[in-house]
């Protein structure tokens, strides 16, 4: 019996035979498929046409104007595309994700296709030979400024979560970029949103880019207007490329600390307590509670009773204090505690006008109220001495 599934996946790999055309391949597409290649690759006075005459004008067209997309391109989306023409238009073990087949199909590039039985990404014959002229040598120039962009943009969403498009632009471009041009870096994020599903544009009107992770951009947004004298926690050039890598996760001590203690009391593999740090860090990010990352714990592990409890909560605590939060622009709670106990004491204790992060006490469990008798036993209140 034919399954919905099966037939959503035959539609996405259809028979098709190799070498490929663009007749053949944009022949298996929709109207609606085949407008998107039009609107992506920027052709234009092709609208009144029906789906056959948008498909003769398509395969044409497609190889001229195909450096719309090509300019955007970083390495990994480069080296596929010059691996596949090299191989003569054919990838017979396919591994993307699919938003990055579609990518490729909704720009012209590449097809999933299936040919003899087996699943494989095609290219038509038409833009194998295009590219095997060397058309596009010049567009190599753009990769590596392209490849920093995608990794620094992915460093600075894992640390900040959400950024204005005003705020990413002025993150990620150099000197050497020059006066970046509005429109020049709309149209790579635009694409490098499109292939990696780490990055997200908002699509209304507030102009912000966030991490896939972010529960709600806009509270986070609206939460850290409000800590307008508090700068956003400084990265180097490297921590924000080495954060960007594809499935990058922070494993601090405390992490780890956790990760070992569910190691050694619980049937779990490494993967599986890898995750569930994962998550109570990505909680945290968010601005979640307490109560509210032990209920995370609690989908992977058992808490029978107030001694696990109580273990599992010193060890989550720790890790929340030293998690960077989004809504306190990539500083722990931990970091501004020590920041402003250093100023304190620069001013003999004077009180300061500071920006306030949620600590959580270590002892109590909760979150340390202004009024409260400070942690650092001054015997001062929290407001009038770290906090």
């Amino acid at each position: 019996m034919t399954t919905k599934l099966d037939k959503a996946m035959e539609k996405f790999w259809p028979q098709l035979t190799y070498p490929l055309t663009y007749a053949d391949a944009l022949g298996t597409l929709s109207k609606q498929q085949l407008t998107s290649i039009r609107t992506n690759l920027q052709i234009s006075n092709l609208s009144s046409l029906n789906k056959q005459g948008l498909v003769e004008k398509l395969s044409e067209l497609i190889p001229e104007n195909i450096n719309i997309a090509t300019r955007c391109f970083d390495h990994n989306r480069w080296k596929l595309v010059q691996k596949i023409v090299k191989n003569d238009g054919i990838w017979d073990k396919p591994l993307l994700e699919l938003q990055q087949y579609e990518y490729f199909r909704e720009r012209g590039i590449l097809f999933p296709s299936t040919v003899d039985g087996k699943q494989v990404v095609l290219m038509p014959s038409e833009l194998v030979a295009f590219l095997k002229e060397g058309n596009l040598i010049e567009e190599q120039s753009n990769v590596n400024r392209n490849t920093e962009w995608v990794r620094m943009t992915q460093g600075l969403l894992y640390y900040y979560g959400v950024l204005s498009l005003n705020e990413l632009r002025e993150f990620v471009s150099t000197e050497a970029d020059g006066q970046l041009a509005v429109s020049d870096f709309m149209s790579f994020l635009i694409e490098a949103s499109a292939y990696y599903d780490q990055i997200v544009i908002d699509n209304g009107d507030n102009n912000f880019v966030y991490d896939y992770r972010a529960a709600d951009p806009q509270a986070i947004m609206k939460e850290r207007a409000l800590r307008h004298d508090l700068d956003f926690c400084p990265f180097t050039k490297q921590q924000l490329v080495k954060a960007g890598e594809p499935d990058y996760v922070e494993r601090s001590s405390q992490y780890m600390n956790l990760v070992r203690y569910v190691l050694d009391r619980y049937e779990i593999d490494r993967e599986e307590a890898d995750l569930m740090a994962e998550e109570c860090v990505d909680a945290t990010k968010n601005g979640a509670s307490l109560a509210s990352v032990i209920e995370i714990a609690k989908r992977f592990i058992d808490i029978p009773n107030m001694q696990t409890l109580t273990a599992i909560t010193n060890l989550i605590v720790p890790l929340m204090n030293s998690t960077k939060q989004w809504a306190i622009k990539g500083h722990s709670p931990e970091e501004l505690a020590a920041k402003r106990a250093s100023v304190s004491m620069l001013l003999n204790g004077a009180p300061t006008k500071t920006v306030q992060a949620d600590v959580i006490d270590i002892q109590s469990k909760k979150k340390i109220g202004r009024n409260d008798p400070c942690l650092c036993g001054s015997g001062k209140k929290h407001k009038k001495c770290c906090g």
